[in-house]
């Protein structure tokens, strides 16, 4: 069996994390027997992905979803955050990218009934708008 690479810890503190924006992520999958997907249609574990991402999202906090991809070891997700706090959405939920995510992970994990998600994720702030149409363009 293969070793499955595990991904450096993110923690989303700095100031640049905590900024409206852009932010892609990558999640890997705890092991190589939850895959997410196969041949293109989603495992029972992709399923709770994206039943978990449509409950989140609906929360209308802070954070958008801007698209999602399955892949059979990873989710890849791309959310615009708006940390700026207004009277709006002084108590709406999904506050940090940060929070968004441990909500995201929890939830999917509950609803696949098993561990899913590795501890890490890659987290990137995209940071110029040229950056941004090449990722939407390669879709």
């Amino acid at each position: 069996m293969k070793k499955q690479k595990k991904w450096k810890a993110v923690i989303v503190t700095s100031a640049d994390y905590n900024s409206d924006g852009y932010y892609l992520i990558r999640i890997p999958v705890h092991s190589f027997e939850t895959p997410l997907c196969e041949d293109e249609k989603a495992t029972v574990y992709g399923m709770a992905v994206k039943e978990t991402l449509q409950d989140v999202v609906q929360k209308r906090g802070r954070i958008t979803l801007i698209y999602y991809l399955l892949k059979p070891r990873y989710t890849e997700l791309m959310l615009y955050a708006k940390h700026k706090e207004t009277v709006k959405d002084r108590n709406a939920g999904n506050k940090t990218v940060q929070s968004f995510m441990n909500i995201f992970k929890r939830r999917t994990e509950e609803k696949a009934q098993t561990r899913l998600w590795q501890e890490s994720y890659f987290c990137h702030r995209i940071k110029r708008g040229k950056e941004l149409s090449d990722i939407l363009a390669q879709l």
